[in-house]
């Protein structure tokens, strides 16, 4: 009897979270129907969410209720990109290889043109120098991800720079030397770097290049591109080619043809160096396999005057980024991750 009570319990407690989680999402529907200016039903979000596990935002993002069933199918979802990362052991933690800044420019030195500087390895006259001799600094924590914690520094004292060297040292930190990027990568926006992100799949054969996109700089001000820090937009780069295939996106959903900085029209502009781009990212990738869980990830990467150079790895990389304006991944994800 008390058996069957806690059952009976039990399954209104799982009705009354999901009369809630319906509510909750319905008011959610109705401020992005309002913004977006669409009247989607609340059944098309609902059917879409139980096929592959999708928020709200990457419904809209990628325009599932436009969508059948089988084209929505195609497409990797924050849930979805978690079990492909488990599936071929790519873990995330903060202190793994491409998820800590400081691990990263060590090992993969080779592929960076930029000084930097640990301040929890080095003393504070070392420190001091480096800030000197480069003037302008990125400030970067070693473990956080969207851009969060970088700002530019400029040496002006002494007593400032070892202010800054006490408040880092022992703490995860480095600082960089300023990237110089290619001119015409500058048309875009010269007030930030302009990165690529290109993700890539590793296994004992081949480096499997799957997507490309581009960022860019939008507010005023901001020192980052990083689309979900709220201060870029990205836009698909055609991997064969190098040049931008569609309109420019952000993190609102707003698209934009142009850039609204500086007017450059996104479609159809050619990247740089786009063969040493690509040769760059599978000689990483390639190193990347020989560590432990480096099979699925996203690269950043400055296209420079004269080269090419790796900003970061990302592992469990933002799947909108690789996938909006340009198609699912799912099923081309889910035939690799069956060879490691």
């Amino acid at each position: 009897m008390i058996e069957q009570v806690h059952s009976s319990l039990l399954k209104l407690r799982d009705v009354y979270r999901s009369a809630v989680k319906k509510q909750r999402l319905k008011k959610k529907l109705a401020e992005y129907n309002h913004r977006l200016k669409l009247n989607v039903p609340f059944k098309s979000l609902w059917e879409a969410k139980k096929q592959s596990d999708c928020d709200i935002s990457e419904f809209f993002l990628y325009g599932f209720y436009n969508m059948s069933a089988a084209q929505r199918d195609e497409y990797i979802t924050w849930t979805r990109r978690a079990l492909l990362a488990q599936k071929v052991g790519d873990l995330d933690a903060p202190l793994t290889i491409p998820g800590n800044k400081v691990l990263f420019n060590t090992i993969f030195a080779e592929f960076m043109r930029r000084e930097w500087a640990n301040p929890s390895a080095c003393t504070p006259e070392e420190f001091v120098g480096f800030l000197r001799r480069h003037g302008e600094v990125i400030v970067k924590p070693s473990d956080q991800n969207q851009g969060r914690g970088i700002y530019k520094y400029r040496f002006e004292t002494e007593e400032g720079a070892l202010e800054l060297y006490r408040e880092m040292r022992g703490r995860g930190g480095l600082v960089e030397q300023l990237v110089s990027q290619h001119p015409r990568m500058a048309q875009l926006n010269p007030n930030t770097l302009n990165t690529l992100r290109i993700s890539t799949y590793a296994d004992t054969d081949e480096v499997h290049i799957l997507a490309a996109a581009l960022r860019t700089g939008i507010r005023e001000g901001a020192c980052t591109d990083n689309l979900h820090g709220g201060k870029g937009c990205a836009c698909p780069v055609d991997i064969e080619t190098g040049r931008i295939k569609a309109e420019a996106f952000d993190q609102d959903m707003t698209r934009y043809a142009t850039h609204p900085l500086t007017g450059v029209r996104f479609e159809g502009f050619e990247v740089p160096l786009w063969p040493q781009v690509l040769d760059t990212v599978r000689a990483a990738a390639r190193k990347a396999y020989g560590l432990p869980q480096c099979h699925w990830i996203g690269w950043d990467l400055a296209v420079l005057p004269d080269g090419v150079e790796l900003i970061e790895g990302n592992w469990r990389q933002a799947v909108d980024l690789i996938q909006c304006c340009q198609g699912g991944l799912y099923h081309e994800m889910e035939r690799l991750s069956e060879k490691i």
